[in-house]
């Protein structure tokens, strides 16, 4: 009886691991997939950390670009038109012709694209201020804000004036409207001085004040500018916002191809 039940007991255990072979046999090679897909995702979002390198080391010259172009497009734009003593006679006389409308249009995108080029100063300005500032971020984010808004209303000064001056190519028999051309100058002085010009320029100078990465009288020249550009309202300071967005961009660039000529090689 014993030697019975020692054989059945014998013949279950062979069975049990013949069937778990067959388990294993029709399970199949092991899925792999998980594992490979899961390291190619990792490759594939692995940035760049060189990426952006070409655009920040030019993006600094955009202040420069932006002052040249702002001041060619003002200079078309207004050059020959009657001043704001004229007549309405000869104002209307002036934007009836096509062609000058067409001279206005070419300056506003002239002016605009200045405009755009500083953005990317702006961009770089705030890089080079939150290197200064460390971790705080205030400062940094009072540059950006005041930039933004100052960016902002040149763009929408530069429609209004353009808009109305130009409204004569859907007027009803192209119909011109003195006093509109004369509101539309006002308009849009009005928001560019009106812009955060100021609170970008105090910001930046002090985060460079600060970090003693700029010398203390160009500091105090420095928020001289932002406090004049308070009063942007008067032709001077409106001066002084382009001549500080000059001498900025071109020290950032510098200061910029120094440290890449400076930079140690990176090993093979």
């Amino acid at each position: 009886m014993a030697e019975f039940v020692g054989s059945v007991t014998s013949v279950r255990r062979a069975h049990g691991g013949h069937k778990g072979a067959l388990d294993e046999s029709s399970r199949g090679p092991p899925d792999n997939s998980g594992a490979t897909n899961k390291k190619e995702l990792h490759l594939d979002t692995t940035p760049s950390t060189r990426s952006n390198v070409g655009l920040a080391r030019w993006a600094p010259l955009g202040g420069i670009l932006y002052v040249v172009l702002l001041v060619i497009g003002i200079i078309v734009m207004f050059d020959g038109e009657p001043g704001s003593e004229a007549s309405p006679a000869k104002v209307m006389a002036y934007y009836a012709k096509s062609s000058h409308r067409d001279k206005i249009a070419i300056a506003w995108i002239i002016a605009g694209l200045g405009v755009f080029f500083f953005l990317w100063f702006l961009s770089s300005l705030r890089q080079a201020v939150r290197r200064l500032e460390g971790e705080d971020g205030f400062l940094t984010g009072l540059t950006t804000i005041g930039g933004a808004i100052y960016a902002t209303l040149a763009f929408a000064a530069l429609a209004v004036n353009m808009g109305i001056r130009t409204m004569s190519d859907d007027t009803y028999h192209h119909t011109v409207y003195p006093g509109l051309i004369h509101a539309a100058d006002d308009a849009s002085y009005v928001l560019h001085a009106t812009g955060g010009a100021s609170a970008m320029i105090i910001a930046a100078t002090i985060a460079g004040m600060r970090a003693r990465a700029i010398p203390a009288w160009a500091g105090w020249l420095g928020v001289i500018a932002g406090i004049l550009a308070l009063g942007s309202i008067i032709f001077f300071p409106q001066a002084a916002i382009g001549i500080w967005i000059l001498v900025v961009s071109g020290g950032l660039f510098i200061r910029g191809m120094r440290g890449q000529t400076r930079a140690p090689a990176t090993p093979a």
